[in-house]
């Protein structure tokens, strides 16, 4: 995601040649991190490490020890953010080159988000459906002094940082590639849930959902009590100005990748509001096939990285 930040940090690349690439995802509550290593031609997990901490004091820390804790000498490092470090705002695409879209976000965005301009670091991707004829994008937008003892965690381990991305792109990439659209309703503990509607391995849809952090955590019997209705309205809403304000064909499923236990039954709940299918997520990243569900980002994040290294020498 914010490879412009990258690129401006020349001392962040360190030249070497690295068949090992490290996934690394920041929680609330904890670092995830694997390691992938190229044998006979296939990315395999060689190592996992989780570090636990507090506070956000203990961050920088963890990130470090989680991933000297894999014991790989030499690696690239892709960190997925977790979502309240980043705001994410959809706007007109301006008409001008990718570059220079890129040097004038940080002005163009400086309204609209709560960070000051010159903290601003941002990247885009363009969005693939027009609304009203314009073109869109949405722009990922993070603080730099939030990001910077993030960065010199990474710097201090045996690895080196080569791209940061967020969890909606880390989402995008467990999903296997097809015509038809599919919303994922995504909440990590702790955390506001999100919906994002993806279609042909790209993000074509995005919005937070705000008054919701606890459902992971309550009874079923509490949910009943109008919290799940509400939740399904939203979800609801979203469906329409898909369909409908931005006229697309209808949906192919409706996934949830909710921390809880009972999600089985949130599912068959729900299934009586839509007429879409709905299911609990799964990962199609063959990566991940076997893993542990809670390392599935930290690969998807490797993935992402491998690709847009290839793409660049391509």
């Amino acid at each position: 995601m914010i490879k412009n930040l990258l690129s401006r940090l020349p001392f962040l690349t360190k030249g070497k040649n690295n068949t090992n690439y490290i996934g690394l995802v920041i929680q609330l509550d904890k670092v995830i991190a694997v390691s992938l290593e190229l044998k006979q031609d296939q990315w395999l997990v060689v190592a996992e490490n989780i570090i636990s901490y507090n506070n956000e004091s203990e961050l920088s820390t963890s990130i470090t020890l989680c991933i000297d804790g894999l014991d790989v000498e030499v690696a690239k490092v892709a960190v997925v953010l977790p979502s309240h470090m980043y705001q994410i705002v959809q706007m007109d695409k301006p008409n001008l080159s990718l570059n220079e879209i890129k040097q004038s976000l940080p002005w163009t965005v400086k309204d609209l988000v709560t960070i000051p301009a010159e903290s601003i670091i941002a990247d885009f991707i363009e969005n693939p459906i027009k609304q009203g004829g314009q073109e869109k994008i949405s722009v990922f937008v993070a603080n730099k002094t939030i990001l910077m003892p993030i960065i010199n965690s990474v710097q201090k381990s045996k690895a080196e940082l080569e791209h940061i991305t967020c969890e909606e792109l880390a989402l995008t990439g467990l999903l296997e590639i097809e015509s038809a659209a599919n919303l994922i309703v995504y909440q990590q503990l702790g955390q506001e849930p999100s919906i994002q509607i993806i279609r042909e391995g790209s993000l074509v849809f995005s919005r937070r959902l705000r008054g919701f952090t606890r459902l992971p955590s309550m009874a079923m019997e509490d949910l009943s009590m109008g919290l799940l209705d509400s939740f399904s309205l939203e979800v609801q809403r979203s469906i329409d100005f898909f369909e409908s304000q931005l006229k697309q064909p209808p949906l192919k499923s409706l996934q949830l990748h909710l921390p809880c236990e009972h999600l089985p039954e949130i599912v068959e709940q729900l299934k009586v509001h839509f007429p879409v299918k709905v299911m609990e997520f799964k990962s199609h990243l063959p990566h991940c096939m076997g893993q542990n569900e809670q390392l599935h980002f930290s690969i998807s994040a490797v993935m992402e990285l491998i690709g847009s290294e290839n793409e660049a020498t391509h």
